[in-house]
């Protein structure tokens, strides 16, 4: 069985349905109660990855690993490095750990706690042969909602609207996910970059977007504090992440190259138009 955490996220989601998809047998695990409500799981857990004792319990019914980390927590490294001394002591067969494009940028604090997970999940696969593989995926175009721009005819961004940034689909992901668990010798102690489009600012995506579209929709910059109190965010580790998110975004933006991706998945990454047209089913 394959433990996927934060699988009630949209990343999660993704991962378990094509999971699911593929008649595999999935354990689902989430603080958010809507976990348990996802289709065609063996089976689902709520609970906090911070308690080891629901780290041992969980990592005990499975064999396989899909560690997808909790949102911007404080806590990220420490919950991260625990799994992989348990998936050792349990003899897990693969651990496959969803961390995030260059986790060496310091400017986002995201990025250092992967980096930090990356580094201790390597060391780990030398010294006690844990079987693993690291994807590294780019920011996920589901952070940009077609449905929303097209109800709202505008694009909210908190960083500049002509600081450009790359971007990978979810599903993509998911598909990669699935073949490098059906694999797990090919692909151990790989690490793949996984980028799927050239760095657009908000402005070409709102372009893009018109394009299919035929609307007229425009990109409007909301300063980051603004941002968080809109989306209710009261966690300060939360609250600071999106903070450097920000910063780095605007000062650097985010790029990377998208021919690991196109390797894996036999065919081009989905292009950004293509994930518009699918996300408001249009032709």
């Amino acid at each position: 069985m394959i433990l996927v955490t934060s699988a009630a996220g949209n990343t999660g989601r993704i991962v378990v349905d094509f999971l699911v998809n593929k008649g595999l047998d999935v354990l689902a695990t989430d603080l958010n109660p809507a976990v348990h409500d996802l289709s065609g799981i063996k089976a689902s857990e709520t609970g906090d990855l911070t308690d080891l004792n629901f780290l041992n319990y969980l990592l005990s019914k499975v064999d396989q690993v899909v560690y997808i980390p909790p949102l911007f927590s404080s806590e990220e490294t420490l919950i991260g490095k625990r799994m992989i001394d348990i998936a050792i002591k349990r003899n897990i067969k693969q651990f496959v750990f969803i961390s995030v494009i260059h986790p060496i940028l310091t400017s986002l604090l995201q990025h250092v706690a992967k980096r930090d997970v990356e580094e201790y999940l390597i060391y780990k696969g030398m010294s006690d042969q844990l079987p693993y593989t690291i994807l590294q995926p780019m920011h996920y175009m589901h952070n940009f909602d077609p449905k929303k721009v097209a109800e709202t005819h505008k694009y909210q961004i908190f960083y500049d609207i002509k600081s450009k940034v790359a971007y990978v689909d979810t599903k993509d992901i998911a598909q990669v996910v699935v073949k490098v668990l059906s694999d797990p010798k090919k692909f151990d102690k790989g690490t793949y970059e996984l980028v799927g489009t050239p760095a657009y600012s908000p402005n070409d995506l709102v372009r893009m977007f018109n394009q299919v579209t035929g609307q007229r929709a425009t990109a409007e910059y909301v300063p980051v504090i603004d941002f968080l109190d809109q989306i209710g965010a009261t966690d300060l580790y939360f609250r600071e992440g999106f903070k450097h998110l920000a910063a780095s975004y605007t000062k650097w933006g985010l790029d990377g190259n998208s021919q690991t991706l196109t390797w894996l998945l036999g065919r081009e990454p989905t292009s950004f138009k293509t994930y518009i047209k699918r996300a408001l089913n249009l032709k």
